[in-house]
């Protein structure tokens, strides 16, 4: 098997398997891993039945479940996906699995077992919620989000309409903050996905408080069911803009869509407590497969 690695014309790949998306979680989300192609060596291989994807942790490379066409190839494809984990002297493991995945390969008679990865975990959240902040449980948002609007002038832009604002302030938002390998990575996808948010079919709105950029959302509507949270930055000192920029993206483009994933915590405290704040309606699993 020849790996390359992710490329924006690999979107063509992308689209031929995955149109109309699958899935809830964003893992085989183009645009998602295209943000972190370099911070996670992301690569590919595909024939005309299956697309395999390898990325790296830490240094240490690692599949994900591969794309099928059909699920009568699933048993070809697993087994030479097998072949080459051997090959390489990978262990026989398999990450970012969901449920229908173990299924299938428990299906076709795979020895294997497999553990919740909580980490990984996937936030899903009602639009309607989302838009609302309604019931007892969202009651701080709502404050939150009625203050914004109470205390600020402000206007409402479409990504498109400030492109530049936009890059400027995650910049501002990246040289204030301490600067992380995976916060570089991320500056470095979002100046990529602004500045090409049509290739990639983004939507989102920015937030101008006073005429100076403030915040901003990049979405991508993934299916007829999922709206996917790729990006959400704001200026911290403002009080409820987090809250402002979530309820509205939502009553943007949310509309007639049941769910918006807000992807995962990666077991960071600060950011599981946010994502939690939000009243999540489930959790979408993914699980860490062993082949014995």
């Amino acid at each position: 098997m020849h790996f390359e690695p992710l490329e924006m014309e690999s979107k063509k790949i992308f689209d031929d398997f995955l149109t109309p998306y699958p899935f809830i979680a964003s893992t085989y989300n183009f645009t998602n891993l295209y943000i972190w192609r370099n911070a996670q060596n992301i690569k590919l291989h595909h024939s005309d039945k299956a697309l395999y994807i390898m990325k790296e942790k830490n240094g240490v490379p690692y599949f994900i479940p591969p794309i099928l066409k059909n699920e009568e190839d699933g048993k070809a494809a697993y087994d030479l996906l097998l072949h080459e984990m051997d090959a390489m002297g990978m262990d026989r493991e398999l990450k970012d699995a969901d449920k229908t995945q173990i299924e299938l390969l428990e299906r076709l008679g795979y020895n294997i077992e497999y553990v919740s990865d909580r980490d990984n975990a996937e936030y899903i959240y009602t639009v309607e919620k989302m838009s609302s902040f309604s019931g007892k449980a969202l009651h701080s948002k709502r404050n939150h989000f009625n203050n914004f609007i109470r205390y600020n002038e402000y206007t409402i832009k479409h990504i498109q309409e400030s492109k530049e604002e936009c890059i400027a302030l995650a910049e501002k938002w990246y040289e204030a903050s301490d600067k992380t390998p995976a916060l570089a990575h991320e500056f470095a996808g979002i100046k990529e996905l602004i500045t090409h948010q049509e290739f990639f079919n983004l939507v989102g709105i920015s937030v101008f408080v006073d005429d100076h950029c403030q915040g901003f959302s990049l979405l991508e509507i993934l299916n007829e069911k999922v709206i996917l949270n790729h990006i959400e930055k704001a200026d911290r000192s403002i009080s409820g803009l987090y809250a402002f920029l979530a309820k509205t993206s939502m009553e943007y483009f949310g509309e007639g869509i049941a769910f918006t994933n807000r992807e995962q915590d990666m077991g960071i405290p600060g950011l599981r407590k946010s994502k939690e704040s939000y009243v999540p309606e489930f959790l979408e699993e993914k699980f860490i497969v062993k082949f014995h």
